[in-house]
C-alpha cells in the first residue's frame, strides 16, 4: 500500500511539473523538474526550490487570490520535501518580500489558514512560524499587523516540539498559588481542558480508566497535570473535585498565552528532560502510546 501511495505522489508531481513552464492553469510558469531527477523527495526539492524563478513578486500580488492559490501549491510539496530545503526556500522566499510589508502580511495570514488553522490539510508549527515571525521582525510592517503575530510567535517558540516546556503557574485544588516545573519523571501529561466540555469528561475518565496509566502513575513514572482554563475561585474548587486524586490539579485562565493549545482537550507528553515530544495530541494518541510502553 505504500508504494502505491507513493507511486500516486509521484505521478501527482511529475504531471504537474513536466512541461509546467508553460502550463496555462497556473498563475505564473513552475519550474520544469528534470527527468533525471526521478525520486519524490528530489522532484520535490528542485520544485520548491525554483518555485518562485518564473513569478514577477512585485506584480504577481496584484491579484492575491491567484497568489494565495500558487502558494497553496507550493506548500503542498514540502511535506515530501527535505527540511533543509523547504527551510531554505522558504526564508529566500521570505527575504524577496523584505521590501513588501503588507504582501508579506497577506502571505502570512495565507500560511496561517493554510497550515495553521482548524480548517488547514497539513498541520505544521514549523512551517507556519517563519511567515509569522518575519512579520514581526519586518520594520515596514504595521503594528497592529505585527500586534496580531506576535504573541503567536511567542507561544510557537516556547511550546516547538523538542523544546523544554515552559513553567506553568497555576491555582491548585485548595486555591492557593502553585508552579509545575518539569522533572525526572519519565513521562508528563499535560491535560488542557475547561469546565462543561464533555469531550474533556469523556477523555479524563477514559485516561484515569487505563489501567497502563494508573500503574505509571502508581509507580512514580508518570505525573498527569490537568490545567483548566477558567478563573480560580468557587467554581473552579468545585470543579477540581472532579479530577482524579492522584493528578496535579490547576487552573490558569490565562494558559493559552504560554501554550500553544489547539483545541480542548489537548494534550502534551512530555519526557523526563522537560522535552515537549507532542503537542495538540488527543486522548485517542495518549492512550496508543501508553499500550505500546
Amino acid at each position: 500500500m505504500k508504494k502505491v501511495i507513493l507511486a500516486a505522489l509521484m505521478t501527482v508531481i511529475v504531471s504537474l511539473t513536466a512541461g509546467a513552464k508553460s502550463a496555462p492553469d497556473t498563475y505564473f510558469p513552475y519550474p520544469l523538474v528534470p527527468d533525471s531527477i526521478q525520486t519524490l523527495e528530489g522532484r520535490s526539492n528542485f520544485l520548491i526550490s525554483h518555485f518562485w524563478d518564473f513569478c514577477d513578486l512585485k506584480k504577481s500580488f496584484s491579484s492575491r487570490a491567484k497568489m494565495a492559490e500558487s502558494f497553496s501549491d507550493y506548500l503542498s510539496f514540502m511535506p515530501y520535501a527535505s527540511a533543509k530545503v523547504v527551510h531554505r526556500s522558504i526564508a529566500r522566499f521570505i527575504k524577496e518580500l523584505e521590501k513588501q510589508p503588507d504582501d508579506l502580511v497577506f502571505i502570512a495570514r495565507t500560511a496561517e489558514q493554510m497550515v495553521h488553522s482548524d480548517s488547514s490539510r497539513i498541520f505544521s508549527d514549523e512551517l507556519y512560524l517563519p511567515f509569522a515571525l518575519a512579520v514581526v521582525n519586518n520594520k515596514r510592517v504595521k503594528k497592529e499587523d505585527k500586534a496580531y503575530f506576535e504573541p503567536q510567535v511567542k507561544v510557537l517558540n516556547a511550546t516547538m516540539l523538542n523544546t523544554r516546556m515552559p513553567d506553568i503557574s497555576y491555582i491548585d485544588r485548595n486555591g492557593s498559588k502553585a508552579v509545575f516545573s518539569p522533572d525526572s519523571t519519565d513521562i508528563v501529561l499535560l491535560f488542557f481542558t475547561e469546565p462543561g466540555d464533555s469531550k474533556a469528561l469523556l477523555a479524563k475518565a477514559r485516561l484515569n480508566a487505563d489501567s497502563k496509566a494508573t500503574n505509571f502513575i502508581k509507580n512514580g513514572m508518570m505525573k498527569v497535570v490537568a490545567i483548566a482554563k477558567m478563573q480560580p475561585g468557587e467554581e473552579w474548587l468545585s470543579f477540581a473535585k472532579t479530577i482524579p486524586e492522584d493528578w496535579i490539579a490547576g487552573t490558569n485562565p490565562d494558559i493559552d498565552s504560554v501554550y500553544d493549545i489547539r483545541f480542548t482537550p489537548s494534550f502534551y507528553v512530555v519526557d523526563n528532560g522537560g522535552n515537549i515530544l507532542l503537542k495538540n495530541a488527543s486522548i485517542d494518541q495518549v492512550i496508543s502510546i501508553l499500550e505500546k510502553l
